[in-house]
């Protein structure tokens, strides 16, 4: 058999192989999108469905989202569901963007609703870790205070030690209401959205197998994939 037939045969025989073990797949442990406790979620949910969808298997985990970036930078995590960003696409292969997180503040409702200029020198609770109200930060000029989670945060200003705080949704809407009374009044200001995408590593041998690269994304934009995630984000928040 003439060479070239040989690597042709030896490469057909290989792919099958590439994923013969399970694929990691990890979600960022930032609620609702991943526990790291219980290791269910938003994102392990509809990561689980993709595979399903796709003929893969994964071997799940949640992690915080430096670690998860570094992880797929080294080819560690082939599969995430972060937000998308240009900066990621050095390091990942984006197939799609199933869903938006919305951003925006909470605060008890008064007499009026708040501008972004109320907030100065005003504490507002940030979720540890994460950037995205830098500039909202910088502009209204609000103290910073760290929390660990929308659950804390959202405590803390139902209870008058926070005058607003960073509300992510899907997730935030279903804790305000576990934890609000039936006189509870809130509002939102809001800020931004920010879309989330499926990214396969790079450095991942994920990333080499087109058909599998093809069944993926074909599972995320199909009329399924969005009634899944629409699913998700109703179940979630």
């Amino acid at each position: 058999m003439k060479p070239i037939l040989w690597s042709g045969l030896a490469l057909l025989l290989c792919l099958p192989l590439l994923h013969a073990e399970p694929i990691p797949a990890y979600s960022q442990a930032i609620e609702p999108w991943g526990d790291a406790a219980s290791g269910d979620g938003l994102t392990p949910r509809f990561l689980s469905w993709l595979a399903q969808q796709s003929g893969l298997r994964l071997k799940q985990d949640t992690r915080p989202l430096p670690r998860l970036v570094e992880d797929m930078k080294a080819g560690r995590d082939a599969l995430a569901l972060i937000t998308a960003s240009p900066e990621r696409d050095a390091f990942g292969l984006e197939l799609c963007r199933p869903a938006d997180i919305r951003l925006s503040v909470v605060y008890r409702l008064g007499t009026r609703e708040l501008r972004a200029a109320d907030l100065k020198l005003r504490p507002v609770g940030i979720l540890r870790g994460t950037h995205t109200l830098d500039a909202f930060i910088a502009r209204s000029g609000a103290e910073p205070v760290l929390v660990s989670d929308m659950r804390q945060g959202l405590g803390m200003l139902r209870i008058g030690r926070l005058d607003a705080m960073m509300c992510v949704r899907p997730g935030c809407g279903r804790v305000l209401r576990e934890i609000s009374a039936p006189a509870d009044r809130w509002a939102e200001l809001a800020i931004s959205r920010e879309p989330m995408a499926v990214y396969v590593s790079r450095a991942h041998p994920l990333s080499k197998d087109p058909a599998a690269l093809a069944r993926l994304k074909a599972a995320c934009v199909s009329p399924e994939g969005r009634a899944k995630m629409a699913e998700l984000l109703a179940r979630f928040d």
